[in-house]
């Protein structure tokens, strides 16, 4: 609204500069968690139907050509990823607490979502055919379930319902996915708000493919007994939100400019007696991250002297190493310049005991740096350790805003055309399957928008892939 009367064609001064404080007031009062919720409300009211049915279209496309075959469930035709609570990049307000809380959020809010699902599949799912495989599990369920602990931490209602008769297997096996499905919702929350709970993880999913496993077991249970069109209906639609959304909805991309990461690192090789890493050259940056990539000890402790600024970097890539795994995709490094950019955030992993570490992302802004782009990549992929590191598969991404300023819009579609040819030489060249993100943000898209279009048009080869 204050947007329209803004722009609006008899807006007097004064009028403006009252709309122009009450944006700023409005700017100002609002944070990366309230960014997160009505982020989240497009999935709980859209999305989260939205691809079930989606898949089941592509199932009668299928058909439609003569393929009389459905979309594996487990394919990963769609997957989500958001910057909401991970974009450090110039946003003071982006903090590693409010990252922990974005992604806890985001866990609680799946786990509610396959909860309000549950109880409708096991009333579907009330016929007491099944195969051995099936009935093997309901009977051991329901024999332990008095003795298991996680039913100490589920609600009265809950554990009357737990009493469900061995000739009901089906809800037997469901009733024990919901009740894990509860004591992962409220393991969230309770961290959410206390930092700390007493559901222990053994009561609760913590991978995607422990979730798979009793609905796998129901849906082969069901074609085994002659139900496969039971077996294709609501179940197979929350199996394919689960392979979709896993637990964590949707997963937090991490990003932060590279001149932050050199803070850090001039900070280590200070402490260390070594120099100072912002005023080495690239080649020495380079030599010394490798050697401490190929090595084993550690680089510095709790005496690492800190501003607030490289307390705030080691804060998040702790955040990261504490957080499941599954809750994030891509670690992007703002304003990328050179190979050391890379290294230093995978030692940075390493350094925070990530154990699965995030993919690095860099991402080429400024025109001089998306030119010196094709060789920095070539660098990269000439180390051995990288190139194992990445499993060959690279993404890259390529930012409009800064270059159309630096050389305006026309040229620099010329030179992006360019640079772009040049990154998938030097992926073939190396067997790299490169994957091209197209960071469209800002005045470039509002004033190109067609833009985005042209992109996935482009050709693919063997090495490329193209995302907006």
């Amino acid at each position: 609204n204050c947007l329209t009367q803004l722009y609006a064609k008899d807006i007097t001064h004064d009028d403006k500069r009252e709309l122009d404080e009450a944006l700023r007031r409005e700017e100002d009062s609002s944070d990366p968690q309230d960014e997160m919720r009505g982020g989240m409300s497009y999935f709980h009211e859209t999305i989260w139907k939205g691809v079930p049915k989606f898949l089941r279209r592509l199932d009668t496309a299928l058909k439609n050509i003569g393929i009389n075959e459905r979309v594996p469930y487990n394919a990963p035709l769609i997957q989500f990823s958001s910057w909401m609570g991970g974009d450090r990049d110039g946003n003071p307000r982006v903090t590693p607490e409010v990252t922990r809380d974005v992604c806890l959020l985001a866990r609680m809010m799946a786990a509610n979502l396959y909860f309000s699902q549950i109880e409708d599949l096991m009333f579907e799912l009330s016929m007491w055919r099944c195969d051995d495989e099936l009935r093997a599990r309901a009977d051991e369920l329901h024999k332990n379930y008095l003795l298991c602990v996680d039913i100490l931490f589920l609600p009265c209602k809950m554990r009357v319902t737990r009493r469900i008769p061995p000739n009901e297997p089906y809800h037997v096996v469901l009733a024990d996915v919901r009740d894990k499905l509860y004591n992962t919702r409220e393991r969230s929350r309770h961290l959410l708000a206390n930092g700390v709970s007493d559901i222990p993880d053994e009561t609760t999913f913590t991978s995607v493919d422990e979730f798979l496993e009793p609905l796998e077991l129901c849906y082969s249970s069901l074609c085994a007994s002659g139900d496969g069109p039971i077996a294709d209906g609501s179940l197979l639609d929350f199996m394919r939100q689960v392979s979709t959304f896993g637990l964590c909805l949707v997963r937090l991309d991490i990003r932060q400019e590279s001149d932050r990461h050199t803070d850090v690192m001039d900070a280590i090789t200070r402490h260390l007696g070594i120099g100072s890493y912002r005023e080495w050259a690239e080649e020495r940056r380079q030599e010394w991250l490798l050697s401490e990539l190929r090595g084993k000890r550690p680089l510095f402790g709790n005496d690492l002297p800190k501003t607030d600024e490289i307390a705030d970097v080691l804060d998040t890539f702790h955040v990261i190493s504490e957080l499941p795994s599954d809750s994030f995709g891509a670690y992007i490094i703002s304003m990328a310049t050179a190979p050391s950019d890379v290294l230093a955030v995978e030692l940075l992993q390493r350094e925070c005991r990530i154990r699965r570490p995030l993919r690095v992302v860099p991402l080429f802004e400024k025109l001089t740096d998306l030119e010196a782009a094709p060789a920095a990549l070539a660098r990269l992929f000439s180390i051995d350790w990288y190139r194992n590191r990445i499993d060959r598969k690279q993404k890259v991404m390529i930012g409009y805003s800064d270059s159309g300023k630096d050389a305006g819009r026309l040229s620099a579609a010329w030179q992006l055309y360019k640079i772009q040819e040049e990154l998938i030489k030097v992926a073939k060249g190396y067997g790299v399957k490169l994957t091209m993100f197209h960071g469209r943000g800002g005045t470039s898209r509002k004033r190109w928008r067609p833009t985005h279009l042209a992109i996935l048009s482009s050709h693919p080869t063997p090495f490329t892939d193209h995302s907006v």
